[in-house]
């Protein structure tokens, strides 16, 4: 029978952090990830400190490239922040406690920003037309940028995009697909850990067009050796 006592140890953290976790969409993934860091930086009076994916996953139960992945999309939002020494090969983990700061996903007023351009042709008449401007504060921006910033880790020369026009795949995703953005998120990460669909899904178009297959193996737990289709 578990019997915790904080005479065995605990964590000093401050009510006003919590209280902003709890108000911040996020996946169950990314709360682990974000208790893990406290833990093991509050947990021990320190400010930051060297966690090593093997560390990560054995304390979270999460696999090391689905952790690194988890790190990353913190990181994006702002919520952990990574520096590297010298070498490279060791990172430092910080929770940012400045709350105000984190990029959430909750954000619906101004994610979008009506832009009206006017086009003249032939300098005989004009054409008015509306372009949208993605915040990038807003869902459909972050999201675009995750999915860019994890073909990057294998493509480091893969052509910048353009995000606006990604974010506009990934609106159509929520707003007429009706796709939810934690599904999104899960799915952007498995399909790029996944040896066969990282070389296929390189825009956000490509995985509004793939996504019901790409959904059903991601939470079907199926990596494509065991269910291959395309």
């Amino acid at each position: 029978m578990a019997n915790p006592q904080t005479e065995n140890g605990y964590t000093k953290i401050a009510n006003e952090i919590l209280e902003a976790l709890i108000k911040t969409e996020m996946s169950g993934h990314c709360f682990r990830l974000c208790l893990l860091v406290i833990r093991k930086t509050y947990g021990f009076n320190k400010k930051e400190d060297a966690i090593s994916l093997s560390q990560m996953s054995k304390i979270s139960g999460l696999g090391k490239v689905r952790c690194s992945q988890i790190i990353n999309l913190l990181e994006l939002r702002k919520i952990v922040t990574v520096t590297e020494k010298c070498n490279g090969l060791v990172k430092k983990y910080r929770f940012n406690k400045n709350y105000e700061t984190w990029k959430t996903i909750s954000e619906k007023c101004n994610r979008i920003r009506k832009v009206k351009q006017t086009v003249t042709e032939n300098c005989n008449y004009n054409i008015n037309s509306t372009k949208e401007i993605y915040s990038p504060n807003s869902v459909e921006f972050r999201l675009s940028e995750l999915l860019l910033s994890l073909i990057r880790q294998k493509h480091e020369n893969f052509k910048q995009p353009d995000i606006q026009k990604w974010a506009g795949h990934v609106d159509k995703m929520i707003r007429i697909d009706k796709r939810p953005v934690d599904g999104i998120e899960k799915v952007i990460t498995w399909c790029q850990a996944d040896s066969f669909w990282q070389t296929k899904i390189l825009s956000t178009q490509n995985l509004r067009e793939k996504y019901d297959r790409l959904y059903l193996q991601a939470f079907n737990g199926k990596s494509t050796q065991q269910a291959r289709y395309y």
